[in-house]
C-alpha cells in the first residue's frame, strides 16, 4: 500500500501542475449521493473526484497518459483505495491512536514548502473547492494511518537465512559493472557559443591543465576554478558506471588508469579535464555489501504482506456499501 504521508507531502503540488491551476470540481446545489460507505461512514463524490484527480495527476507526472478505455479501471482502483484507508482509519480510532496537533501543523508547512508562496498555495486550495481545515483533517488522518500501519509492521522481521537464500536465488542482481570514480574540472562553455567565446574557455582550461601538470592539487583547483556543482566537492562525482555520463566524458574516462589525468575532453558542457581516483572491474557484489538492501527489500515484501492481511480482516468484519464509480464531477483535466 502506498505510503499515506508520502502522497500526501506531494499532493497538492502534483494536481497544481497536472491541471496548470484550474479547478477540477463544480458548483452544485444538491450534493450527489456517496460512493460508498464504510460502517455507514460515506465516502463522498467530492472526495473521490479529489482522489482520482490526483491519481490522475500522479501517473501524468510519470509519464503514463490514461485513455478513455482505462478510466474504468482507475477509477474502481481508487475506490479500492479509498475504502482501504476508510477502514484503516476507523481502525485508527477504535485503538486511541492520536495525532498531536504539532504533528499536523509541521506536515502541513512541509506541503507549503512545495509553492513558491502562501498565496499561490491558497489560491490552489480555492480551486480544488478545499479549506485549509479540511487539508489539515486529511494530514491528521493520514499521519494517524501511518501510525497504525508502523504498529502492525513493527514485529515483522527479517532473518539471516532469509536474506542468503535471496541473494544465492538472484545471482543476476547483484552483477557490478566497470566502474570508475573521478574528479573533473570544467570550464563551461555553450556548443552555440562564438569562437571568440570558446577560445578564451579553451585558454583557461589550458592554463589549468598546465598548473596540474606541475604539481599542483587537482581538487584544489577543481573546488577553486570549475564551473560544475561538483566544485565544491574538489571536482568529485563519486563511482559511476557506462552510460551515466555524456560518451566523450564517459570515453575519457573509461581511457584512464587509477591517478591519470586526461586531455582537456569537449563535451556540450564545455571543457574537461578528468582525473581517475578509482577503478573497480566488473564483477559481483559480495553478500556482506548486498545484505542491507537485500534486507530493506524483503522488509518492504513482508511489511505489505502484513498489511494486507491486516487490511483483508478489517473487510471480512466491515459492512461496505460501494455504489457504481461513474465519471467525476469533472473530467480529468489536461494542463496548458
Amino acid at each position: 500500500m502506498q505510503s499515506t504521508m508520502t502522497r500526501w507531502a506531494s499532493m497538492l503540488f502534483i494536481i497544481l501542475v497536472a491541471m496548470g491551476g484550474s479547478a477540477y470540481a463544480q458548483d452544485q446545489a444538491t450534493p450527489p449521493p456517496p460512493v460508498a460507505t464504510v460502517n455507514g461512514v460515506a465516502i463522498s463524490q467530492q472526495d473521490f473526484d479529489f482522489e482520482f484527480q490526483q491519481t490522475i495527476g500522479q501517473m501524468a507526472q510519470q509519464g503514463q497518459m490514461v485513455g478513455e478505455e482505462n478510466l474504468p479501471m482507475v477509477r474502481q482502483s481508487v475506490l479500492g483505495r479509498m475504502i482501504e484507508e476508510e477502514l484503516l482509519f476507523q481502525d485508527t480510532q477504535t485503538q486511541g491512536i492520536n495525532i498531536p496537533d504539532q504533528r499536523v501543523t509541521d506536515e502541513l508547512a512541509r506541503v507549503k514548502t512545495r509553492f513558491p508562496s502562501e498565496a499561490e498555495f491558497q489560491t490552489t486550495l480555492a480551486a480544488l473547492k478545499i479549506t485549509e481545515a479540511d487539508l489539515k483533517r486529511k494530514i491528521q488522518r493520514s499521519l494517524a494511518i501511518q501510525q497504525l500501519i508502523s504498529n502492525i509492521v513493527l514485529d515483522v522481521q527479517v532473518s539471516e537465512d532469509e536474506m542468503q537464500a535471496f541473494y544465492d536465488g538472484n545471482p543476476s542482481l547483484f552483477q557490478s559493472p566497470e566502474q570508475v570514480q573521478a574528479r573533473h574540472i570544467l570550464i563551461k562553455v555553450a556548443p552555440e557559443a562564438d569562437e571568440a567565446r570558446k577560445k578564451e574557455a579553451r585558454q583557461k582550461i589550458k592554463d589549468l591543465q598546465k598548473k596540474i601538470k606541475a604539481g599542483e592539487d587537482f581538487a584544489a583547483l577543481a573546488q577553486a576554478h570549475s564551473e560544475g556543482p561538483s566544485s565544491v566537492k574538489g571536482g568529485d562525482l563519486g563511482l559511476f558506471r557506462r552510460g551515466q555520463m555524456v560518451k566523450p566524458f564517459e570515453e575519457a574516462a573509461f581511457g584512464l588508469q587509477k591517478g591519470e589525468v586526461s586531455d582537456v575532453v569537449e563535451t556540450r558542457f564545455g571543457y574537461h579535464l578528468i582525473k581517475v581516483t578509482d577503478r573497480r572491474p566488473a564483477g559481483i557484489i559480495s553478500y556482506e555489501e548486498a545484505k542491507g538492501r537485500i534486507a530493506d527489500n524483503i522488509k518492504k515484501e513482508k511489511d505489505g504482506k502484513v498489511v494486507r492481511e491486516y487490511i483483508e480482516k478489517l473487510r471480512a468484519k466491515a459492512e461496505i456499501v460501494p455504489q457504481p464509480v461513474g465519471m467525476p464531477t469533472a473530467k480529468p483535466a489536461t494542463g496548458g
